[in-house]
């Protein structure tokens, strides 16, 4: 279970419905975590890799005026006949964002 857990880094409640489907249909959820805390790994987020935080950079700073848009498609509701968008621009300068 141990190396099951190490592997997979599921959550205590999917790791045991896995363990009580495939391994000991009897486990309980209280010793299936006394087993994990035995062997020092109780905490599943001391177990998953920790990568380095990438540095902030700073904006760029842009001239008044210089705005960027983006379009974002929005799902076709059943009750609609055509498809909707989402138009943001983000003025640079300002940092002030427009729906």
């Amino acid at each position: 279970m141990v190396h099951l857990w190490r592997s997979l880094l599921l959550p205590l409640d999917d790791l045991l419905a896995v363990t009580r489907e495939f391994i000991c249909p009897r486990v309980s959820r209280s010793g299936l975590d006394r087993c994990l805390r035995r062997h020092a790994v109780g905490n599943p987020n001391a177990l998953k890799p920790s990568f380095p935080q990438p540095a902030h950079q700073v904006f760029k700073s842009y001239e008044p005026g210089y705005v960027h848009v983006d379009v974002k498609y929005l799902r076709q509701m059943q009750d609609e006949s055509s498809r909707r968008y989402l138009f943001v621009a983000i003025d640079r300068a300002t940092r002030w964002v427009f729906v």
